[in-house]
């Protein structure tokens, strides 16, 4: 969810370009799952451990579905949206830092990007926290637990701190862990590495129960995050060689389709997901008509703004639908159309506060 410099030849501008397009479908994906599943009715999703009767529920669904069969798709598949900004963001950094001649020293590496994170994350926190306090009061050991989040080491507790703490937020303690290994372990390392650090990624979540506290806890952190990750990292690298023609492309997503679902049936074979959500992302990117990639371009653009803005739309959007009792798809239009115009009224909120804090890592 960093921002990528302006680039001058055209080949650098039509990567950038898709980029935000492919930020743009990411984050889409996430408020939509981050709003419907909180519906009733809502198909879980496997995101953070594997529960079977998850997976028995939605193919119990498509066997009869119903209206809400878009609705109930985002709620199972949208969060891998996650999936793909932590690709962009590894994709990101290998091309800023990877191939550079400049000294890119640890410390200040490290120290930049955890301020960069804080500037995003301590808007979005604090006016969700505002709004909460105002409908709920004052929550159970709330500054202690904002300590945690803006430190980005609420991850590391195996529990939950509390239901104050909205989901969205983990996702920056989540790439802070990141940047730190990627700095430390893999930077200008060969892909042999990369490759070592994503096999000990799936391994680590193969040999432990698919539905504990340990899974959970893997993929709340950056173990459980390497192979979209590394696939990020290779790519970037190896971009060039990687382009297909559009049937190329139009095979991949396709294949892509088919094996998310077929890979979310079982355990092992959901480890291997991300891999096929990176595929079709990419794939998507590259297919997508000018007239659709330019708005989802716009998006993406302000992506971080309603990334850490759309729980305040989702509360009120969830109170005044159970009030009104009004239809799934205008409860959810009504919050994708909230959620768009909170990012634009945050996207300057969150210029300031990332160009502050960045005069702090300058001292």
């Amino acid at each position: 969810m960093s921002h990528q410099s302006v680039v001058s030849s055209d080949s650098s501008r039509s990567i950038n370009l898709n980029s935000q397009v492919l930020r743009g479908l990411a984050i889409l994906s996430i408020i939509l799952h981050n709003y419907t599943h909180w519906m009733y009715g809502a198909i879980f999703e496997n995101e953070f451990t594997y529960q079977s009767w998850h997976v028995s529920k939605l193919l119990d669904y498509l066997s009869h579905p119903d209206g809400r069969l878009p609705l109930q798709l985002f709620s199972f598949f949208g969060h891998y949206g996650v999936v793909i900004f932590v690709f962009l963001s590894a994709y990101g950094l290998e091309k800023k830092y990877g191939r550079t001649t400049k000294e890119v020293r640890p410390l200040p590496f490290i120290w930049t990007h955890y301020l960069k994170l804080l500037s995003m994350c301590i808007v979005g926190y604090a006016a969700y926290l505002l709004l909460m306090i105002r409908l709920t009061g004052v929550p159970e050991n709330g500054l202690l637990n904002a300590s945690y989040l803006l430190s980005m080491t609420s991850n590391l507790y195996a529990t939950q701190l509390g239901p104050h703490i909205p989901g969205p937020y983990w996702y920056f303690g989540l790439m802070f862990q990141l940047y730190i290994i990627y700095r430390l372990f893999l930077f200008r390392r060969p892909w042999s590495v990369v490759t070592g650090a994503i096999l000990i990624s799936c391994i680590a979540q193969a040999v432990i129960s698919p539905d504990g506290a340990p899974m959970e806890w893997l993929r709340n952190n950056f173990i459980g995050s390497l192979l979209p990750f590394g696939l990020g990292l290779l790519y970037a690298r190896y971009e060039e060689d990687l382009q297909l023609s559009k049937m190329g492309y139009t095979l991949t997503a396709l294949a892509s389709i088919a094996l998310i679902f077929a890979t979310s049936l079982s355990f092992i074979s959901w480890i291997t997901t991300p891999f096929f959500v990176c595929t079709l992302g990419i794939s998507c990117s590259r297919l997508l008509p000018k007239g659709i990639n330019k708005p989802l371009a716009w998006v993406g653009g302000i992506s971080a703004a309603i990334f850490v803005s759309h729980p305040i739309a989702r509360k009120l959007c969830l109170n005044l639908s159970d009030k009104l009792h009004i239809s799934p798809y205008l409860s959810v239009f009504t919050f994708f159309i909230g959620a768009l115009l909170l990012g634009v009224v945050f996207q300057p909120i969150l210029d300031r506060s990332t160009k502050f804090f960045l005069k702090l890592a300058k001292h």
